[in-house]
């Protein structure tokens, strides 16, 4: 097919977008342990709702193997191993009752399907508590509760085989959970169930696979425990189950000896010919997990809603339970699965926050201090952040180390957009977590340098680091090259840089390259030739110079290597080092000895000889070489002689830097050239020097005129230079728009840095700059600390109370938080309106609401003829025996000198689901209504005195905090304006979401989908102007443009409407039309407009890419934030680019199978329990599919790109461009 590029003056539109994940789904809702890559590894599998990572457990902890997409959403997830099989297979059932086993191919590294099928019946009715799957222990079938009063069946022979599935009656109709007993003869479940009157009972069934078909089973509970939850089916020889409830844990199993046993310790007494243990729950937390911990059953974790861990020991005689022990064991995040792994670790996998990998321990330890952030910048310190009564239990024994936390966003239940650093770059503030594990979450694209010390130093041409010895750890010096000098700096006692000298370097000339030089010495090489100093005196101990009318042009170094070119394309090699005693400079030296000298027939615009695996080695055998013919080099570093050679294809100026590198083992040649484009090339192996397939790509943004005089440059050339952070080598690429180059899976990725331009960079480790850079701009050298390497980098403001709003003014430079917290003591929940600095996200200000008051929305909005920036909040009164809120208020508070007072209240016969800033007024979204209130003059005298107070003792309170009576005292100025309702619209079942746009209200109602309203100043009144009438159950709505509004409802689908403002008929006028439906697979809790990518002036934004956008025609994004921790970005595209995009992914889903041959198509069509069937997806781009493209192998990117019609460099180029300026 042709594929013409999109033209510049298309024009982009909310009809076509493009979706795609910024930061993948976060939150654990599974997790198994076993032998899945190889018989001899322990793997840890983990599912994150749509996603399934593998890792492998090393001695240094876990570490990633694989993450795929699963096509569905993740319902059970199992390891079975048949008795004919080695190693266990994956068994995935999806919400859509949809499954799959996979098994691992070591071969190939990939994941091999061995079935699939879709259990969906036409008949019947989804069970309530979701689906439930179930393996024998045996391995004789799965078991599936999927709709009420069925069970399927999946028979399984002993190598794995499936059989076909069939359908049994099952009596039971409110099913609480399902499992296998082990031990028996024939496959036997234990069905925990509600009866009509509410009580919850056992019984079990043997599975007839001749008759298809229940037998009675074995034995039978009735009434146990009202909050029983979930069964563990506990292995043989003890067999039986352990029943998890609210207030009580007991293990039940027929009695298979005479007598009824002896009841001891923590038991119950036994009847009816069963076993029956009990114990009582230490808590009134909820049991949300187990874990097993040995293969007999013996011993369980089991982790509450407050996070406490749990160890259940089943006392045994090796064949009957004698009775129940529970110990608390600690804290840990609030577990949704726990697997125990080996030797005591734990990995807590969290759907509710940070992930973790914990250790066990027999005796006691110390808490871990708590507060603090992550190590960037802080994040509110110490005690403060966490209030005194956080529901830790701090006066049980701890036996629970934390190895590792793994962040998470999930649930991302608010977020804010905005521009911290004032870069240009958007930065996502979201309100994550649940209960204790509750945080602000700040998140960024790229890699962010932290300013440790600054020096005024412009002009700066080049720098390196260097160490007083050849064993130190530590670097000492820094040198600073200029056109006409180079200086040395060096840490002195305070912890400052100082200017030192070397007297054997040569202060009045430029270095064009310094390095260490094994030996204890260091070299210097400027257009006059190399110097070698001893490194601890100074001293000069050995000189190369060239042939008289020769000048070095450009170098490269090592510790044992010097590589230099001359002016005319003559290469020369030089050994350096290697010890002995002082001598006469001017002679030959041993010190500098020259190895090889060749022409290479142009001029040699930049060199390298760093060792590719591992830049701190000795030496290199190959270094690499660019020519300002435009073309790279790789010759033997020892003879010069050429290995292999590669063309910068269409490169219209010269390389300036050059770089070998290795990225997980794989080896690389880098080229950065004038204009800020950047070539990767793979090599053959890191001796051959033979080089691969070459990709190109825009790293600095501006392309300006090069001199060819190579000492007089102008523009913002690419450099590039190795760092380590985390024992690992990265690259950092300096421009105009820095970057640090790293490596994921193989496949390198690029994130850009939080500054402006960087011009030359080297690593800097001393003492009191420890794993810092040495950063020049145009104007000063920066030492700064370096973020993990990451795309997306996650900093963690921890709260130890749920946030549930947030809101940022700019005015006051403040986020204020809605913060809900529950007393671990008295169980009461409280809210809290908690004012933060946005810079340090220290908590200034604790205002608290009414008693019984619940916080719902906030906004930061100024009013008409009113200057001051104001924080509104809106209230519920909760009542128990009110099904929706009657009353409510709106606060109006001011920030100032890190405080919150209150200005003025309304009181309202509803609950405020949302406030919008609208016109100089305020838009509100009150139960059923949508009501509109200006700001407005009240009589002198009228205070603004009801309502809720500061809390005592929080941060920076002044004068004890204030208390009732408007948060400490308000102005008097407060005291002159009031809210006055101006208009409202009614017809709504409840109006909780909205978007406004102009004139234009986006409402986006309980179960009533999207309704467009429209404001009349002149009448003063609010109008439907149009509805969407499909009975959508909203959870998100925004506008993306005057006419396409963006809808998520509760069924994980987004969908687009666009109003009919050009029919002639008033019907069709008043109805809006679904112009795109798509299934997200992700619950969607919010939409803000912005981006995490920064927008720098002249950034082409795709221009002649064939994306069909310039400067002047961004694409606009909303972002959006899901309960799974996913952040996501929608971004609108032209119809040109829309059309090509989609092409796109039908090549790939032709090309590409889904995991477990799920289909992509049926995954993305747009689904809820009011459609009958899947309508195909329309009007939306699978971005993350799309992006995998990237990833592909050479042949399968062949295939897809030769079906599209486009080259396989100019697609990936195309794609990379579209990831940078949409994530």
């Amino acid at each position: 097919m042709t594929t013409a590029a999109a033209s510049p003056t298309d024009v982009t539109s909310g009809q076509y977008n493009y979706v795609v994940t910024a930061q993948k789904p976060t939150s654990v809702t599974h997790s198994v342990v076993g032998n899945f890559t190889h018989e001899d590894e322990l793997n840890l599998v983990v599912a994150k709702c749509t996603r399934v990572e593998i890792h492998l457990l090393t001695p240094q902890g876990l570490q990633a193997m694989m993450d795929v997409p699963i096509y569905g959403r993740i319902a059970t997830m199992e390891l079975v191993r048949p008795p004919f099989e080695k190693k266990p297979m994956l068994f995935i059932l999806t919400e859509r009752n949809m499954f799959c086993v996979l098994s691992y191919d070591a071969a190939k590294g990939e994941l091999i399907t061995r079935a699939m099928g879709d259990l969906t019946d036409r008949v019947g009715r989804p069970s309530e508590c979701g689906p439930i799957g179930a393996v024998d222990p045996e391995c004789r079938m799965y078991g599936l509760h999927l709709y009420d009063g069925l069970f399927k069946v999946i028979p399984m022979d002993q190598t794995g085989q499936l059989r076909e599935a069939f359908s049994v009656r099952l009596e039971e109709l409110q099913v609480f959970d399902v499992k296998f007993l082990a031990g028996t003869p024939k496959p036997t479940i234990a069905v925990l169930y509600q009866d009509t009157k509410e009580g919850r009972h056992i019984k079990t069934y043997e599975v007839c696979l001749k008759d298809k078909d229940f037998n009675p089973g074995p034995w039978a509970q009735n009434d146990v425990e009202s909050g029983s939850r979930f069964l563990i089916a506990v292995p043989a020889p003890l067999g039986g189950v352990v029943v998890v409830g609210e207030k009580v844990i007991a293990y039940l199993n027929k009695e298979t000896t005479h007598g009824v046993g002896d009841g001891g310790g923590g038991g119950g007494g036994g009847g009816g010919g069963m076993i029956v243990k009990a114990i009582a729950m230490q808590s009134d937390a909820t049991i949300m997990t187990y874990g097993a911990v040995d293969k007999d059953g013996s011993r369980y974790l089991l982790s509450d809603s407050a996070g406490r861990l749990h160890l259940l020991v089943l006392m045994h005689d090796k064949t009957r339970v004698r009775a129940l022990k529970l110990e608390s064991l600690g804290q840990t995040s609030i577990a949704s699965s726990l697997s125990y792994l080996d030797n005591g670790v734990v990995y807590v996998g969290s759907a509710y926050g940070d992930s973790q990998l914990v250790r066990l321990h027999s005796t006691p330890i110390p808490i871990a201090g708590g507060g603090g952030g992550d190590g960037d910048g802080g994040g509110g310190g110490g005690g403060e952040i966490v209030p005194v009564d956080s529901g830790a239990v701090t006066d049980a024994p701890n036996y629970v180390e934390v190895l590792e936390s793994f962040t998470s966003l999930g649930p991302i239940v608010d977020f804010v957009v905005v521009d911290l650093d004032r870069h240009g770059q958007g930065q996502v503030v979201t309100c994550s977590g649940v209960h204790k594990d509750g945080s602000l979450r700040v998140v960024r694209n790229g890699v962010g340098i932290h300013e440790q010390a600054a020096i005024e130093l412009p002009g700066v041409k080049g720098c390196w680091a260097l160490k007083n010895a050849d064993d130190a750890v530590s670097d000492t010096f820094l040198v600073v090259a200029f056109i006409g000098e180079t200086r040395i700096l060096a840490i002195n006692d305070k912890d400052e840089l100082d200017e030192t000298e070397f007297e054997g370097f040569a202060g009045d000339e430029r270095a064009l390259a310094c390095a260490n030089v094994d030996g204890g010495y260091a070299c210097q090489v400027t257009s006059g030739g190399i110097r070698l100093v001893d490194v601890a005196t100074g001293a000069l101990r050995a000189r190369w110079t060239p042939e008289p009318g020769e000048r070095v042009s450009v170098a490269a170094a090592n510790r044992t290597q010097v590589v230099v070119a001359l002016e005319g394309g003559t290469l020369v090699s030089v050994a350096a080092g290697g010890g002995g005693d002082a001598m006469d400079v001017d002679d030959a030296s041993p010190l500098l000895r020259e190895l090889a000298r060749v022409n290479v027939g142009h001029e040699i615009a930049c060199l390298d000889v760093t060792p590719l695996a591992d830049p701190r080695a000795a030496s290199s055998e190959i270094c690499a070489v660019g020519l300002w013919s435009a073309e790279v080099r790789v010759l033997a570093t020892a003879t010069l002689e050429e290995l292999s050679s590669a063309p910068l294809t269409d490169a219209e100026v010269i390389p300036r830097a050059v770089l070998l590198c290795s990225f997980e083992g794989i080896p690389y040649l880098l080229a950065g050239l004038g204009d800020g484009q950047l070539f990767t090339f793979a090599l053959m192996g890191e001796r051959s020097g033979i080089i691969g397939d070459g990709k190109k790509l825009s790293v600095g943004t501006q392309a300006r005129s090069i001199h060819w005089f190579p000492y007089d440059r102008v523009g913002v050339p690419i450099t590039l230079k190795t760092f380590r952070n985390k024992n690992t080598t990265h690259v950092f690429a300096g421009s105009d728009r820095p970057t640090v180059i790293y490596s994921q899976n193989k496949k390198l990725i690029y994130s850009n840095v939080n500054l402006r331009e960087v011009l030359h960079m080297c690593a800097f480790n001393c003492d009191a700059f420890p794993d810092s850079l040495a950063l020049a701009s145009e104007s000063e050298l920066t030492i700064g600390g370096i973020d993990d390497i990451q795309k997306l980098h996650i900093r963690t403001v921890p709260l130890g109370e749920q946030p549930r709003r947030i809101a940022h003014q700019p005015a006051s430079r403040t986020f204020a938080v809605l913060t809900s917290h529950v007393s671990d003591v008295t169980n009461e929940e409280s809210f809290y309106v908690r004012l933060f600095d946005d810079v340090t996200f220290e908590t200034l200000f604790k205002y608290r609401l009414d008693v019984g008051e619940t916080d719902s929305s906030i906004i930061s909005c100024s009013f008409a003829d009113d200057p001051a920036s104001y924080y509104v909040v809106g209230t519920a009164f909760s009542l128990p025996e009110e099904v929706e809120p009657s009353r409510g208020r709106i606060l109006v508070l001011r920030a100032d000198e890190g405080r919150l007072s209150l200005v003025a209240e309304k009181e309202v016969k509803g609950a405020v689901y949302n406030l919008n800033a609208f016109n100089g007024k305020l838009l509100a979204g009150i139960n059923s209504k949508v009501q509109l209130f200006k700001w407005v003059s009240r009589g002198a005298g009228a205070g603004a005195g009801a309502g809720g107070g500061a809390e005592g003792g929080a941060v920076a309170m002044a004068d004890g905090g204030g208390g009732g009576g408007g948060g400490g005292g308000a102005p008097a100025a407060a005291t002159t304006c009031e809210l006055a309702s101006e208009c409202s619209h009614h017809g709504h079942i409840v109006a909780l979401y909205v978007d406004v746009r102009g004139d234009f209200i986006v409402v986006g109602d309980l179960m009533k989908s999207i309704s467009l309203l429209v404001y009349k100043p002149d009448e003063g009144v609010i109008e439907e102007r149009a509805r969407d009438f499909n009975p959508n159950w909203m959870t998100a709505v925004c506008a993306l443009d005057d006419e396409t509004y963006l809808g998520a409802e509760n069924s994980f689908n987004l969908f687009t409407v666009r109003k009919n403002s050009d029919a002639a008929a008033d019907e069709e006028r008043s109805r809006l039309d679904v112009i795109g439906e798509y299934h997200l697979g992700e619950f969607v809790n919010r939409f803000r407009a912005g981006s995490l990518v920064m927008r720098l002036p002249g950034d082409g934004d795709g221009a002649g890419l064939g994306l069909g956008l310039d400067a002047s025609n961004e694409a606009p994004t909303q972002l959006f934030g899901t309960v799974n921790g996913a952040i996501g970005v929608v971004a609108s595209l032209p119809e040109s680019t829309h059309t090509f995009l989609a092409a796109l992914q039908k090549a790939m889903n032709k090309v590409v199978s889904g995991v477990g041959g799920f289909s992509h198509d049926a995954w993305r069509s747009f689904h809820n329990e009011h459609r009958s069937r899947l309508v195909e997806a329309r009007g939306f781009v699978d971005g993350d599919l799309i992006e995998s493209f990237l990833d592909l192998r050479p042949e399968k990117a062949s295939e897809v790109a030769s079906v599209v019609g486009v080259g396989v460099e100019e697609l990936t180029k195309r794609i990379e461009e579209l990831v940078r300026i949409t994530h």
